[in-house]
């Protein structure tokens, strides 16, 4: 790619940002502003200047041999190491910030020092909390500005599923591995760390070409509008609304920069903490010691570099990880190969859609040893009376009889009632393999008594595991408000199991009360709730919650063998 006077021009503009944001001396800011004047009025490209015999580019007006060889740089590379440098100096995500219609360096520098905004969610909070406008110099119509300009960035600021993102993000990659020379390349940020939701995918890529790579990622179909564009990267808007920014980068710094930008912001801010009590640095270029790079060309490099092995990335919220790990104690986390049934599918039987035939023959498919069929007890408008049941189950049992491969557990999901009671007497509850209880219905109801409702529930002799515990579906409906940690200690008294719906909308546990489950000695079913053939498929999502939420094999339920789950279930 052959840099125009434009393309040097707007580097050097980026750079005097940089500059400004980063606390640069004045006069040094001024120079590559007015360099980057100069540039763009010229009428002789910059290439044919350099090439000449004639011509200088230290004779042209306010260049100077410094500038000339940064000129000569980007006309031989396409970039300047210096804005790479600057960039990766600054904190979180500043140059989002720098990038808001309005702000400019100085005042993108003064809300830094300020208020603390390293990226555009900072900002954003400060400016609708009404912070900004307590600063000297911006005001209320400077917040208002704020506050548009982030819109206009990032829309309306939806977040969306991992599993939404998830189908984008494997399309990105699927498009640019077809870039000559491309070496690597990964999806950082929170969808890395496995959240639940994510705003924006962050991709970062080392190859060859950076021209190819940037060409290439604006080649991607859905991509509705350019935010920024330059030399080493790209920052667009993809349909249905994500924002995804590609970085070229320097493959020796790959792994300092894939740890920094998958973060989170507390975990990365601890780790240099402690690069500095060792009287080392750590930045985006690796681990600097006396100024010289010691690591940084991958994630497990820099970490040893700090004494610390490598720290999965689901784990890195600042909670206690980078302790457990210096102590060598970091949890063996659960994998989705680990998983050898599923215990809550629902069949045509009450409101899913295919047959119990479907349901089991995926789940041969799937290799599983076992699946608990588990349809809705009467309560639930479809669902099941004691009679129609205990027919039900009769079907199970013959179909399991004639099935090689797969146990078919005869389960039933069981509402709870307001008053804590189940919807089934207990002499057709005793004839199940698998009772889960849920709260479905009367959902408006004080936390002191929903948390009672729920207690009372895990209390009965015949329950073995509470369905979606919170009642929660992320964006649409609010959990409950039982508590969770009187739920817990509950559950682990009764020696029963609480779920996690690894439904996307659901992710019912969270990964908060999955860790106190675990260290309550609470075993957690990954169940998928499935209510077709293709709900099966959940179990991915579930098991990445378990992960953040710390839990191991020996803490998941449908992780045992099927003589083990049975022997679990017959001591409860």
């Amino acid at each position: 790619m052959t840099a125009e006077n434009t393309d040097i021009a707007r580097i050097f503009d980026q750079v005097a940002d940089l500059l400004e944001v980063n606390g640069a001396d004045y006069y040094r800011v001024r120079a590559y502003r007015n360099a980057s004047r100069v540039i763009r009025d010229l009428s002789t490209p910059l290439r044919v200047t350099a090439a000449s015999n004639d011509k200088k580019l230290e004779d042209l007006p306010g260049i100077g041999r410094d500038l000339a060889g940064r000129i000569r740089e980007i006309l031989n590379t396409g970039d300047l190491a210096l804005r790479e440098e600057l960039e990766t100096r600054l904190p979180g995500s500043l140059m989002e910030v720098l990038n808001v219609p309005g702000l400019g360096p100085r005042k993108t520098h003064e809300l830094f020092l300020e208020l603390g905004v390293t990226d555009l969610e900072d900002l954003e909070e400060a400016a609708a909390s009404g912070k900004v406008r307590r600063l000297r110099g911006f005001g209320p119509g400077t917040e208002r500005k704020i506050l548009e300009g982030i819109h206009s960035i990032k829309g309306p600021g939806k977040r969306f599923f991992r599993s939404v993102a998830e189908v984008y993000a494997r399309s990105i990659i699927e498009h640019m591995n077809a870039v000559p020379g491309l070496k690597r390349i990964e999806v950082a940020g929170s969808y890395r760390r496995l959240a639940e939701t994510v705003r924006n995918l962050d991709i970062l890529v080392t190859c060859d070409d950076a021209g190819a790579a940037v060409e290439r990622f604006g080649e991607f179909a859905p991509i509705t509008r350019v935010i920024t564009a330059g030399p080493t990267g790209a920052s667009v808007i993809i349909d249905p609304g994500i924002q995804v920014k590609m970085r070229v980068v320097d493959e020796n710094s790959f792994g300092a920069l894939l740890l920094r930008f998958t973060g989170s912001k507390a975990h990365v801010l601890a780790l240099a903490r402690m690069a500095l009590d060792r009287g080392l640095k750590l930045s985006g270029n690796g681990v600097l010691q006396e100024g010289k790079k010691v690591a940084g060309r991958t994630e497990e490099e820099v970490y040893a570099a700090l004494g610390l092995p490598w720290i999965p990335p689901e784990l890195r919220e600042n909670r206690g990880e980078i302790r457990l790990a210096l102590e060598g104690l970091l949890p063996d986390l659960v994998d989705i190969g680990d998983i050898r049934g599923d215990l809550h599918i629902h069949t045509d039987a009450t409101d899913g859609k295919d047959t119990l035939q479907d349901m089991v023959a995926e789940a041969r498919r799937k290799k599983y040893l076992y699946i608990a069929i588990t349809n809705h007890s009467k309560r639930v408008p479809g669902g099941l009376d004691a009679g129609a049941l205990l027919e039900h189950w009769q079907r199970i049992e013959r179909l399991d009889a004639v099935t090689p491969g797969i146990h078919l557990l005869k389960g039933v999901e069981v509402d709870i009632l307001p008053d804590g009671s189940l919807d089934l007497e207990d002499k057709v509850l005793a004839g199940a393999d698998y009772v889960i209880a849920a709260v479905h219905y009367d959902t408006e109801m004080s936390p002191t008594r929903m948390t009672g409702r729920i207690v009372k529930a895990i209390n009965h002799p015949l329950v073995d595991a509470i369905a979606h515990p919170t009642g929660r579906r992320i964006d649409r409906n609010p959990p409950y408000g039982a508590n969770m940690e009187d739920i817990v200690v509950a559950a682990g008294r009764a020696g029963i199991c609480l779920e996690l719906n690894a439904a996307p909308d659901r992710l019912d546990i969270d990964d908060i009360v999955c860790r106190s489950a675990r260290d309550h000695g609470v075993t957690v079913s990954i169940a998928t709730d499935a209510h077709s053939v293709r709900g099966l498929d959940f179990m991915r999502h579930g098991v990445n919650q378990a992960r953040r939420g710390w839990l191991e094999k020996r803490d998941v339920l449908n992780s045992r063998t099927y003589r083990s789950l049975r022997n679990l279930l017959k001591d409860k």
